[in-house]
């Protein structure tokens, strides 16, 4: 494996090597070339195999305030994408183009030039050896997508990629990656496998200013038992090497679940971040559930190291859930079960600053219950409270919503509604109700009324091919 600084001195000598004006003659160059390279695969492998889809969407939503005010908002998107394979499906190819983010939005994607279209990835890979005999490997040209571990990640960026070669003991990835701000990126990675038990991986990323290290681990030394934990660090070119990793900013988590007893499991670990590093470079993106490993360094942390614990167990019907996070100064009691056919869910949430400051932040519970009326016709409700003792209020909710199916005319549109409330005055009283239906001709209609943010009108259709 390269080491890191090997890594950095080869970053250093590309540097010396490229003007700025020859950078990005290279970036010219590398895209150009991977679009022409796929398109002109596109006649060869036409018997082979072709993929070609996209979508045209657009939508408006009008908005009039409880004051009166109006504002319309449109908005369209086109996206279109290539796939090509040959070769067995040993060589393939891929292009995705869409609009080009402007200053204007406009209800339908007219009026626009090849200008205000962008290749938003492409990408050639072929599967086979460098040499006769040897290990099949996967090698990329165009839009990588780099993902060795959670803390090292390099995403939707141009270069080449080389991932599963295959050494017997140890498996290799590499890549490189064109100029961004900070200069040529070059990464590698390697995968053990020592024992069938123990996953154990390490990265290197380096670009002009950093390098990234980074290791990870996970096994299972006994059965129930899970242990995972990764480690990363960047070094910066200083002083003298002893003096640099002193001061690395650096991360690090473990994590063990053990299965106590059948559907009770104990969780318990460690995350640790320097306190200067609030979201590190290649890092893999936020997810949409904030429910994946890297997630809590995106997140508003209440202190950059500490524990964390959890149990989880079913017990006759019973959900029951615990949890503490020093890190977020956080921690959660929840439990939740269905009875004849009702839903029964509560939660409370604590601030615990330090042990001798614990208050709760607020509690949440709530029953819910589909009821079919009739056949065509089934509610859905449901009731929630939340209180909320720094402000001494308790907040009701009651809502509905029901999918119609007994008028032919609109089978299938969706009515819901709510009102909530925190005391018994008429002002405080607030209640939404809405609708959405999708027409016969393919039209996506939606009209929501809230009484302290107006009324919200949207329509709109998606063309998929």
């Amino acid at each position: 494996m390269t080491s890191p600084i090997a890594a950095r001195d080869a970053i250093l000598r590309l540097k010396k090597t490229n003007a700025k004006g020859d950078i990005a003659n290279m970036k010219k160059t590398f895209a150009a070339i991977t679009l022409i390279i796929a398109l002109v695969m596109a006649g060869p492998v036409a018997a082979a195999g072709i993929d070609f889809g996209g979508a045209i969407e657009t939508n408006i939503e009008v908005n009039r305030t409880t004051q009166g005010d109006i504002e319309v908002t449109p908005a369209s998107e086109l996206s279109l994408n290539l796939g090509l394979t040959a070769a067995e499906d040993k060589l393939r190819a891929g292009l995705e183009f869409g609009l080009a983010k402007t200053e204007h939005d406009f209800l339908m994607p007219t009026g626009i030039s090849l200008g205000d279209i962008q290749l938003k990835q492409a990408f050639i890979e072929a599967d086979g050896a460098y040499w006769h005999g040897g290990p099949e490997v996967t090698t990329r040209f165009g839009t990588l997508d780099i993902d060795y571990s959670p803390y090292a990640s390099v995403k939707n960026h141009s270069g080449i990629s080389i991932s599963g070669m295959d050494l017997d003991v140890v498996e290799l990835d590499a890549f490189y990656g064109l100029p961004t701000n900070y200069g040529h990126v070059l990464g590698m990675r390697a995968d053990l496998n020592l024992v069938e038990e123990l996953d154990l991986g390490a990265s290197v990323i380096a670009d002009k200013d950093i390098v990234r290290m980074q290791i990870d681990a996970a096994g299972s030394p006994i059965e129930g038992l899970n242990v995972a934990g990764a480690i990363a660090a960047d070094y910066v070119e200083g002083d003298s090497i002893t003096e640099s990793i002193k001061g690395m900013n650096n991360l690090w988590t473990i994590q063990a679940d053990y299965e106590v007893l059948e559907d009770t499991t104990v969780t318990a670990g460690y995350k640790y971040v320097s306190s200067d590093w609030e979201t590190p470079r290649y890092v893999a993106p936020r997810s949409e559930e904030d429910d994946q490993a890297q997630d809590w360094l995106y997140l508003e942390r209440a202190k950059d190291h500490g524990v964390f614990v959890g149990v989880r167990t079913a017990q006759q019907g019973v959900e029951v859930e615990a949890e503490y996070d020093q890190v977020f100064a956080h921690a959660a009691l929840g439990a939740g079960t269905e009875y004849e056919g009702f839903r029964f869910d509560v939660k409370t949430v604590l601030d615990v600053p330090s042990i001798g400051e614990i208050s709760t932040e607020k509690t949440t519970f709530g029953v819910s219950r589909d009821f079919d009326v009739m056949e065509g016709l089934a509610i859905a409700a449901s009731y929630e409270g939340e209180w909320v003792p720094a402000d001494k209020q308790l907040t009701h909710t009651i809502g509905a919503s029901t999918t119609l199916g007994l008028i032919p005319a609109i089978n299938g549109l969706t009515i819901n509604g709510e009102v909530s409330a925190s005391e018994l005055a008429l002002d405080s009283i607030g209640y939404k109700i809405g609708a959405e239906f999708e027409a016969p001709n393919g039209v996506n209609l939606g009209i929501e009324h809230d009484r302290f943010e107006g009324t919200t009108f949207e329509a709109g259709m998606k063309v998929e091919f």
